[in-house]
């Protein structure tokens, strides 16, 4: 294994840790892993959306709705929250759980834990964005992203943790693991 290589936990349909495996090797569109969905406000009460780079392996060039992402080996779901909101975006803040639900796509198959938390600029200074990942961010209404009346190409995986949070279904945990 590279030393720079991510680990990635695998995890069963019910959520259980059954292993873990190389980024490099994972089989997103067959293999269960976790991902947290940080779904950032600012003041206004608008979400915080990346516009997604155009070199990521999934989605390139989408607007992701959450900050997030896979959780990494010897991580907790908020372990690795906090990590993705300071990596994608340049702040830290209380992040309050909504729940975790269960999402299945075109090369996805995912186990994501919703987060919800506050941005202000003049509490947590200017967003200081990861160039690998993140273009640029926009403010959105989550109207206007649920709706979508520009058509905007939105990761679907993200989509699923909107919906999930907009209509409160988060499924039944089996162990909310932190």
């Amino acid at each position: 294994m590279l030393a720079n290589d991510e680990v990635i936990i695998l995890v069963d349909e019910n959520n259980k840790i059954i292993g873990d495996v190389p980024r490099r090797l994972m089989n997103f569109g067959k293999d269960y892993h976790r991902v947290t969905y940080i779904l950032v406000f600012n003041k206004q009460g608008n979400l915080i959306v990346q516009k997604r780079t155009d070199n990521k392996a999934f989605c390139p060039g989408y607007y992701g709705i959450t900050t997030g992402g896979v959780v990494e080996k010897d991580e907790t779901y908020i372990d690795s929250a906090h990590r993705e909101l300071q990596e994608e975006l340049g702040f830290d803040a209380p992040l309050e759980s909504q729940g975790v639900f269960v999402t299945e796509g075109e090369g996805f198959r995912i186990w994501g834990k919703i987060y919800t938390c506050h941005y202000d600029e003049a509490i947590h200074g200017k967003l200081v964005l990861q160039p690998k990942e993140v273009a640029s961010v926009h403010e959105m209404r989550i109207e206007d992203i649920l709706n979508n009346p520009e058509q905007l190409l939105f990761t679907p995986d993200s989509v699923s943790a909107l919906e999930h949070y907009a209509n409160k279904l988060v499924t039944p945990q089996f162990d909310d693991p932190l």
